[in-house]
């Protein structure tokens, strides 16, 4: 009686036993499967490439500043409405349309006057500063359309922009990322001849970095009595690329 008892139990903890060992075949077959990537990294050489290129820009944004002062904040709006008409208006004469002008920034600054006697400060009036935008493709007229907008009125010109246009940019980027992926592959070439080994297909590609660097041009002072034309000389914009390539070793 007493075996029969025993052997029932012995029968229950194996049963038991082999639920838990299927219970645990199935979570474990149920985990993610982790794969080495070292193994593929050790078959592979990894390089990168630099491009610079300089091009003529066929784009300039100049920055025409009209800046009024008036006792009245009121008074210095409409006088800066009246000066960036007549700067518009002579503008479109020159032959820029209503659409490659827009307003870059327009703030109104009141001013103060301290007296270090008393030590308290004075208003003295309100100063507008309106800065249009004039957007051109006529770069080496720049000047021109600065001097055009000096006697209309302006009293100031932030700086002129030399860059590209969006076609000449899509042409320019185009050009220096292929010459950044030559590099590379050329350092790839050495470095596999230089090691005794051959190179596969690519599997990786990455563009690192791609920019536009514009030539900025700041006059150093502008007078609407000036003689002489303003004479700008458009100079060449920097497009830089960099590009990141993987080779497998075969």
């Amino acid at each position: 009686m007493a075996t029969n008892v025993k052997n029932s139990s012995a029968m229950k903890i194996a049963f038991i036993a082999g639920i838990l060992l299927i219970a645990a075949m199935l979570i474990l077959n149920s985990q993610p499967r982790v794969i080495n990537t070292s193994q593929l990294q050790q078959n592979a050489v990894s390089v990168s490439g630099d491009s610079i290129i300089e091009t003529e820009p066929d784009k300039a944004e100049i920055y025409v500043k009209i800046e009024t002062f008036a006792e009245k904040a009121g008074d210095a709006k409409n006088e800066n409405s009246r000066i960036s008409g007549s700067v518009r208006k002579a503008l479109k004469g020159y032959g820029i349309k209503d659409a490659d002008m827009e307003t870059s920034s327009f703030f109104l600054n009141p001013k103060y006057r301290y007296d270090p006697d008393s030590g308290e400060s004075t208003l003295e009036g309100y100063t507008l500063t309106n800065v249009i935008k004039v957007t051109t493709k006529d770069v080496n007229n720049a000047g021109k359309i600065v001097d055009a907008s000096v006697d209309a009125g302006a009293n100031g010109i932030d700086f002129v922009r030399f860059g590209l246009s969006k076609e000449k940019e899509k042409e320019i980027s185009g050009q220096a990322l292929g010459d950044a992926a030559k590099s590379a592959k050329d350092k790839a070439s050495i470095l596999a001849k230089s090691l005794g080994v051959s190179l596969g297909k690519v599997i990786s590609i990455q563009e690192s970095s791609f920019s536009i660097m514009p030539y900025d041009y700041s006059p150093m002072k502008l007078s609407a009595e000036a003689a002489v034309g303003t004479e700008i000389s458009p100079q060449k914009v920097e497009v830089a690329a960099h590009v990141a390539l993987a080779y497998e070793i075969v």
